[in-house]
C-alpha cells in the first residue's frame, strides 16, 4: 500500500533538486560579484548557507559546479526567448518584437545575469566545454531569428548587400553589444535605448515593420 505523503513534506529528490539549485544560485552570485577568479566551493557553500560538504556531495569540483551553472543559465535565457516567440502569435514581426524585447529588457538582461555572460564569455576561447553547451542552443537561435525574417520578407525586402542569415547575425551581434554596453554605461544606455535601436536596424530593411504593434 502507498503512504500518501504528508503534507507540506517534500520527497528526498525533490530536496535535492532545491539544494542543486539553490548551489547554482549562489554560484551565479558569486560570478556576478567576483568573477570567476572569485569562485571557490567554499564560497558558493557559504554564500547558499549550505556547508562545504553538501557542496562537495551535488558537485564534485569546481569545473562541474561551473559547467552546471553555465547550462542552467543557458536553459533560463531559452526558456524565455523561445516562450516570448511561441505566446506573440502567427504574425513574424510580433514575433520578433518579442523576442527583442525579452533578451534586451529584464529579467533576461538584469545586470547580474549579464555579468555572468560575460564572465563565461571570456573564458569560452579556451573552454571546449563551455562552446559545446552552447552549440545547439545558438544554432536553434539562429535558425528560429532567420525563419522569422524570411516571413518578414515578401516583397517589401530591401537587401542592401546583405542577405537574411547576414541580418540575422548582425541583430544577434547588436544584441550582444547591447548587453556589454549595458555593463560599460549603468544607467546611460536603458533597455528602452537598445530596445529602438535594434528596431530601427529591422526596419532599414523591413519597411512595414511596425515596433508599436
Amino acid at each position: 500500500m502507498t503512504v500518501p505523503k504528508k503534507p507540506n513534506t517534500i520527497t528526498r529528490a525533490e530536496q535535492k533538486k532545491l539544494t542543486r539549485q539553490k548551489i547554482i544560485d549562489a554560484t551565479l552570485a558569486v560570478i556576478a560579484r567576483e568573477g570567476f577568479s572569485g569562485v571557490t566551493m567554499a564560497k558558493v557553500a557559504e554564500t547558499a548557507g549550505l556547508s562545504r560538504g553538501i557542496g562537495n556531495f551535488h558537485f564534485q569540483s569546481k569545473d562541474q559546479l561551473l559547467l552546471e551553472t553555465l547550462r542552467a543559465i543557458q536553459i533560463e535565457f531559452d526558456v524565455a526567448w523561445t516562450s516570448a516567440v511561441a505566446e506573440a502569435g502567427p504574425s513574424p514581426a510580433g514575433q520578433l518584437r518579442a523576442l527583442v524585447r525579452t533578451v534586451l529588457e529584464p529579467p533576461i538582461a538584469d545586470p547580474d545575469r549579464l555579468a555572468v555572460w560575460l564572465a563565461y564569455w571570456a573564458e569560452t576561447p579556451s573552454r571546449t566545454t563551455y562552446r559545446e553547451i552552447c552549440a545547439d542552443p545558438d544554432r536553434e537561435w539562429q535558425s528560429v531569428i532567420e525563419d522569422i525574417l524570411q516571413r518578414m520578407a515578401g516583397d517589401q525586402f530591401v537587401s542592401r548587400g546583405m542577405n537574411l542569415q547576414a541580418i540575422a547575425y548582425s541583430l544577434t551581434a547588436m544584441m550582444t553589444g547591447c548587453w556589454i554596453e549595458y555593463l560599460l554605461s549603468p544607467g546611460l544606455f536603458k533597455p528602452a535605448d537598445a530596445v529602438q535601436a535594434c528596431f530601427a536596424f529591422l526596419a532599414s530593411f523591413f519597411p512595414d515593420f511596425n515596433p508599436l504593434d
